[in-house]
């Protein structure tokens, strides 16, 4: 079927809302070939979730839904008839260079969703040719981001277009507060600092908060936290297959959180 011949029907406390898809389709033509891709590409049950989770990449998908039951085993949720691990979440495996452009969709959904992405920290660095690039670095190095849904949520915070190309200082973004990471029903969250050091994706964030499961003291530099395998996806499974009482990295329990809370009938 057509994108713009579907029709959503959302229940609420007053009633069922129905909503036309082609109105979206027609406000966002920028983004909505995209959307419509994905959703047909993958197996995405989106339109049937009560709450949408979005992540970065293999290890996040893989390990969120047991950080899932370690938050709700910890009390992280509180006292709450059901917890998220007893929502229907839809969880969507889409990179930092492309997750905002369903923020618009999901608005138009109404429905609470988080988003769980990398800081990707860069800085300024002359390469051999000469030329100025953009290079990965550590965040203490950082100068700003390479992540487009940061970028993209930075900008809509300051009331700038979508097409700024000014300088998005890493500063202003590790000092964002809960309401700052907040819009409306979405809700960003990226790696922040723990134990004086601050990694700038999911696998240094656990790194650093598991130092003794690898092997890391507490004299090490954010340098010690560079993941240097070379499958994300190993590095999931035998977190949870040799450590199964990790800890889980600060800003996912803070999303989660807030996630969690989100009422759905309203």
């Amino acid at each position: 079927m057509e994108f713009a011949k579907v029709r959503y029907a959302q229940k609420s406390n007053i009633g069922v809302i129905y909503k036309n898809l082609n109105t979206f389709a027609q406000a966002n033509s920028e983004n909505v070939d995209f959307i419509r891709k994905y959703l047909t590409l993958t197996k995405c049950d989106l339109f049937f979730a009560d709450k949408a989770i979005f992540v970065e990449g293999a290890s996040e998908r893989l390990l969120l839904p047991d950080m899932i039951e370690k938050c709700e085993t910890a009390g992280e949720f509180g006292p709450c008839k059901y917890p998220l691990s007893a929502q229907y979440y839809a969880l969507i495996e889409i990179g930092g260079a492309y997750a905002h452009k369903f923020i618009p969709f999901i608005e138009f959904l109404g429905v609470p969703c988080l988003i769980l992405t990398d800081l990707d920290s860069v800085a300024d660095r002359v390469n051999k040719s000469g030329k100025v690039v953009k290079k990965s670095v550590v965040v203490s190095q950082g100068e700003t981001t390479s992540n487009e849904t940061i970028k993209w949520w930075v900008r809509r915070n300051k009331g700038l277009p979508e097409n700024d190309t000014s300088k998005i200082d890493l500063t202003e973004i590790t000092s964002m507060t809960t309401d700052d990471k907040t819009r409306g029903k979405c809700h960003i969250e990226f790696q922040t600092a723990e134990s004086g050091l601050c990694g700038h994706s999911l696998e240094e964030a656990i790194r650093n908060v598991n130092r003794k499961h690898y092997d890391l003291g507490d004299g090490i530099s954010e340098d010690d936290l560079e993941f240097k395998g070379k499958s994300k996806t190993d590095f999931a499974l035998d977190l949870i297959y040799e450590c199964p009482d990790y800890c889980v990295p600060e800003y996912i329990k803070s999303g989660l959180t807030w996630l969690n809370n989100q009422r759905v009938l309203e």
